[in-house]
């Protein structure tokens, strides 16, 4: 793919295949600034920092102005639809991110490392070659730069290492160990602290026969890390070098490491439902979900509760686990994707699979199983139980299926915003709670005497928190912190600032858990996901098609595709055919900083 705006090593402008003349040293430096930022406003205080190492000089902002604007008539001269804008101390660099080489090598290293989770380690591998390939050299090589700038090229780095190591992991599974060794030693020598890239290099001499080669990169590994930071090789390196020694079969390419099974009778049933909250109205829903939940057949049972944000879906699906509990012995299991029952970032399929199998007194899976051995492991553990599988807020089918279980007596209960295209599965989308139920759930939480003592401005808090769970039960925890204040006090305090007061009193914050969920979608759709933030910063909240397409300075086809992505994944809804608003929750991320 032809791509204008190259960074992944010397900066250039190719509009037509030709690199254009940008000037000196500083305007590059300044380019590769805005790229890194493109279409986001980045200020004339980070600039300066950027593109001075130390102290600006005095000269700073006039030199940027100048720089800006040389570079401003270079790109309006050989290209349409390409700018730097000035704004209050501030440039953007306005165009289309596909015009970027370090978008496609993000999105082909996303599809790669989706393929890799999923087993497919044949497209893993090209994927992987195709991204490595558009890196040219080192980004910003011969350019002066500040710390900002400097930080944002370390983890370009850093993910050009990540990749070069996961394409090895790729190429290891798919029994090409010699083809990797050559790779791999040309990435310990740039890199000699690497612990993984060690790691790999031995399984690859190992599994090409070398095991003397395997024993002897270790060697290599522990004098680097001895002599450089006075360290001993971590877990993973002394693992492997203890079954090089013994001459583990797990390292061997030709067979499967078939490690024995422990009987789920050997430890105790996990019983993981998290405590489910107050959930009012959804009899209608609950019952139709404890009826899919009956496993019959010879396949499980597998459920997705979908909707928009803050409508529910969790706590109706905890309470629904929690009722048909009794009809999985073996076990409950349950795992939040967004990583919020577990740790800060969000859960990776390899994890979630590897906490189900420790719950179920598999111990001795870890770094030596891939996902498709561990998967296949869970399926083999859970082929006779009757385990019920509950995974929360996931974004995508690829990230659910090496999870879902083989055997007839289980069954599985997913929460996702959009309709997942799952093989055997029943679905239900979740609207928000009728006014009855919304004022019933707000005095569930601020207490049903002083609802029915003002209901009129009862119903109005709900319908300023539209009929969303999330929002009641934020609105009825500040009420109940507030014992003095009257409803009709805080339906007047909403319309001027629902976001900030409800995040401010949200035991799990509001604001932090939609940027989660955000960030999660915006992985998964980088282009679908910038529009959502262009729309969150525009005055009013909807849009047309046209004004999408000007937003992402793209086609009308583009936009729409966008659109539709958004409104599948109800983070918008559709008012008529060619017009678009925004769910009102998603406000709450307009006032941070674009990422």
């Amino acid at each position: 793919m032809s791509h204008v705006f190259r960074l992944l090593g010397p900066v250039e402008v190719r509009p037509s295949g030709k690199a254009v003349n940008l000037g000196g040293r500083m305007r590059r430096t300044l380019l590769l600034s805005l790229l890194l930022n493109i279409n986001r406003p980045v200020t004339l205080d980070w600039l300066s920092e950027a593109l001075w190492e130390g102290e600006p000089p005095l000269s700073a902002t006039a030199n940027l102005r100048t720089y800006a604007g040389a570079l401003r008539r270079v790109l309006t001269t050989e290209m349409k639809g390409v700018g730097i804008v000035a704004s209050d101390r501030a440039y953007q660099l306005v165009a289309s991110p596909n015009k970027l080489d370090l978008t496609s090598f993000e999105k082909l290293t996303t599809e790669a490392r989706t393929a890799l989770a999923e087993g497919r380690h044949d497209v893993a591998v090209q994927r992987f070659d195709d991204a490595v390939a558009l890196w040219r050299g080192p980004v910003g090589d011969g350019l002066p730069y500040g710390k900002p700038l400097a930080a944002r090229l370390a983890v370009l780095h850093e993910q050009r290492l990540a990749a070069l190591e996961d394409r090895a992991e790729a190429r290891l599974a798919l029994g090409r160990h010699s083809e990797v060794v050559a790779d791999l030693r040309l990435l310990v020598g740039e890199q000699p602290l690497r612990e993984r890239a060690w790691a790999l290099l031995m399984r690859a001499l190992y599994g090409s026969g070398d095991a003397a080669g395997a024993l002897g990169a270790y060697a290599e590994a522990r004098d680097h890390l001895a002599g450089q930071l006075g360290l001993e090789p971590g877990e993973e390196l002394r693992r492997i070098h203890r079954a090089v020694l013994h001459r583990d079969p797990a390292l061997a390419p030709p067979a499967r490491h078939q490690a024995r099974l422990t009987s789920a009778a050997e430890s105790p049933a996990p019983r993981q439902l998290p405590r489910p909250g107050l959930l009012v109205g959804r009899d209608r829903e609950a019952r139709f979900l404890e009826g899919t939940l009956t496993p019959r057949g010879t396949v499980p049972p597998v459920t997705v509760v979908s909707g928009p944000v803050g409508v529910g879906k969790s706590a109706l699906a905890l309470r629904v686990a929690h009722a048909v509990a009794d009809r999985f012995p073996d076990g409950q299991l349950y795992v939040d994707m967004a990583g919020a029952f577990h740790q800060e970032r969000a859960v990776t399929a390899p994890q979630a699979v590897s906490w189900f199998l420790r719950a179920l007194g598999d111990n001795t899976t870890g770094d030596d199983l891939s996902l498709g051995e561990a998967s296949t492991r869970l399926r083999s553990l859970t082929s006779g139980l009757r385990v019920l599988f509950v995974v929360d807020n996931v974004i995508g089918s690829s990230q659910v299926r090496p999870l879902l279980p083989a055997g007839p007596g289980c069954a599985v209960l997913l929460t996702s915003r959009r309709v997942l295209p799952l093989d055997h599965a029943e679905h239900l989308t979740l609207d928000a709670l009728t006014t009855e139920d919304a004022v019933s759930m707000l005095a569930g939480h601020a207490g049903r005497d002083r609802v029915d003592a003002e209901p009129d401005a009862a119903a109005r808090i709900a319908r300023l928190c539209e009929h969303l769970p999330l929002a009641l039960r934020a609105a009825g925890a500040l009420l109940a912190a507030r014992p003095d204040w009257s409803l009709e006090r805080l339906a007047g305090r909403l319309p001027r600032g629902i976001c900030e007061l409800l995040d401010h009193w949200d035991e799990q914050r509001i604001r932090d858990r939609l940027w989660a969920s955000y960030e999660l979608f915006r992985q998964n759709d980088p282009e679908a996901a910038r529009l959502l933030w262009m729309i969150s910063h525009q005055p009013g909240t909807d849009v047309s098609v046209p004004r999408a397409a000007e937003l992402l300075c793209a086609t009308a086809p583009c936009a729409q595709r966008a659109l539709d992505r958004l409104t599948d994944e109800h983070l918008l809804r559709r008012l008529s055919p060619d017009r678009y608003e925004m769910v009102g929750l998603l406000r709450i991320l307009a006032p941070r900083d674009s990422p």
